[in-house]
């Protein structure tokens, strides 16, 4: 019988290049997309789609139940450990796939809309095919092949894209990106057998090792849950409250932040997770590079959230069109709660990797249980007042990670704070010349591209000029790559 090798890891430069790659492509993907999609669906039509897809995400950390990461952060998986994974991840995603099959009708009916039920049982059909997507997926993380991982990722996104496209063209409505996801799936699984096959897990079924998969599971899952829960808190309460026209107009304006989170520290998260489990493995301590990934984040971050601030109103028309003007201030506000997450992002890889899945659970509900109450408080007054009181909210929740953080770990209060001066200078340099560009020259319905150009101009000046005079990492990241480039081009030409 064929057993599991590891490989040697790719070197933590190379493998955030890779994971990086793959988000920036995926970016390409998806906005020329939404630009399409915004156009071919209605906000209500999105709506429908958003409150589907929270409950298949929801309903996705009981089928996953810790085993992906399980997998990642095992000190070995010698014998039948990571056939156990996939036997419990195989178990678990066929049932609540046909649970949530017979379920779907009377969620539907819970919110008043007959389509909603439809969407999710063609949803129900990615369950089937998660469990081997998402164990090969778990093996590349571990050994850190995130060069397969942008070949299927790549592939998958294209195939999901263009179907949801066709699909709407031809009046599908919202049953378009349900079957999109569907494609989607199967092109993934696919590439998993195609460019992965031997990471794939052989040999059968197994059960022997369910125990440390299970206890393991425990843990993560309820700290997952709590994430979905709160990620999906504002479709759930939105739709009840106030009608899915008013989801998708949330969710257009959460768009740009999202996408962010998702795609852009998303790149940073995969690799950060992989290697505090590598540290974790050898004895050694996180506590330096999960520093050094928040300096890169926020470096990164705050001037991209400002930006997106600054341009809500030109970017909104430009990308999604002007039936979705009501989401203009919704995406400001997001972003200005998405600045303050910023500076704990990754806390859950960071306790996760290094074995303390109990406390990531902790903090990930002290966090969520925040945010699920401010939205239950202020969704009567509407959706402004609802993103407004969300950054007070997150600046709270924010504090008390950092707390948790700084107790558990060997991670001090002004180390937190001298790992995230230098971005806050480089957000001062790149927001503060862009307010007073937006402040001169502001975005109207005649003018949108010539504002945001000037405006976004800007910001990346003041970001290039701030990051040289403080040495932001992100800079010296970047100097390094194009003196290296031009070292190269130079000794070609001689």
């Amino acid at each position: 019988m064929e057993q599991y090798q590891p490989n040697k890891r790719r070197s933590l430069r190379l493998s955030l290049a890779m994971s990086t790659a793959q988000q920036y492509t995926e970016l390409l993907i998806t906005i020329p997309s939404m630009m399409i999609m915004s156009r071919l669906l209605t906000p209500a039509e999105i709506g429908v789609y958003s409150v589907a897809i929270s409950f298949v995400n929801v309903v996705h950390m009981l089928r996953d139940f810790g085993t992906s990461e399980y997998i990642v952060q095992s000190t070995s998986l010698a014998g039948n450990v990571a056939r156990s994974a996939f036997t419990i991840t195989l178990i678990l995603a066929w049932s609540l796939a046909g649970l949530l099959f017979v379920a779907s009708p009377w969620i539907g009916l819970f919110f008043r809309e007959e389509g909603l039920g439809a969407v999710l049982r063609i949803l129900c059909l990615t369950y089937l095919m998660l469990p081997i997507g998402s164990t090969v997926n778990a093996m590349l993380i571990r050994e850190m092949e995130f060069g397969l991982r942008y070949r299927i990722n790549t592939a998958q996104s294209l195939v999901q894209n263009v179907v949801t496209i066709v699909l709407a063209w031809h009046g599908f409505g919202y049953f378009s990106p349900a079957w999109g996801a569907v494609a989607g799936m199967a092109t993934s699984v696919a590439g998993c057998f195609y460019w992965a096959g031997h990471y794939r897990i052989r040999g059968g079924f197994s059960l022997e090792y369910w125990r440390p998969v299970l206890n393991f599971g425990m843990n993560k899952t309820a700290g997952s849950i709590m994430i979905r829960l709160g990620d999906s808190a504002p479709d759930f309460i939105i739709g009840r409250l106030l009608g899915f026209t008013q989801v998708g107009i949330f969710s257009r304006g959460y768009g740009l932040v999202r996408m962010f989170q998702g795609n852009i520290s998303g790149a940073v998260g995969a690799v950060v997770f992989s290697e505090f489990s590598q540290r974790h493995r050898d004895g050694s301590g996180a506590g330096a590079l999960y520093l050094r990934s928040i300096t890169y984040i926020t470096g990164i971050g705050w001037p991209f959230l400002g930006c997106a601030a600054l341009t809500a109103f030109p970017v909104m028309r430009i990308v999604f069109g002007d039936q979705w003007d009501a989401a203009v201030p919704i995406l400001r506000l997001l972003a200005v709660q998405g600045m303050f997450a910023l500076i704990v992002l990754h806390f859950q890889e960071l306790f996760t990797g290094t074995g303390r899945v109990g406390l990531a659970t902790i903090w990930v509900t002290v966090w969520q249980t925040l945010i699920i109450i401010s939205l239950l408080a202020t969704a009567a007054f509407g959706l402004i007042v609802l993103s407004a009181a969300l950054i007070p909210v997150t600046a709270l929740a924010t504090l008390c990670v950092m707390i948790g953080i700084t107790r558990a770990t060997e991670i001090t209060f002004s180390a937190f704070l001298k790992a995230l001066l230098p971005s806050f200078a480089v957000a001062l340099f790149a927001l503060v010349p862009g307010g007073v560009v937006r402040w001169f020259y502001p975005a109207s319905p005649e003018a949108l591209w010539g504002p945001m150009l000037a405006v976004s101009a800007v910001v990346t000046a003041g970001s290039l000029l701030g990051g040289w005079l403080v040495q932001h990492p992100v800079w010296l990241e970047l100097h390094g790559v194009f003196a290296a480039r031009l070292g190269r081009f130079r000794k070609s030409g001689v």
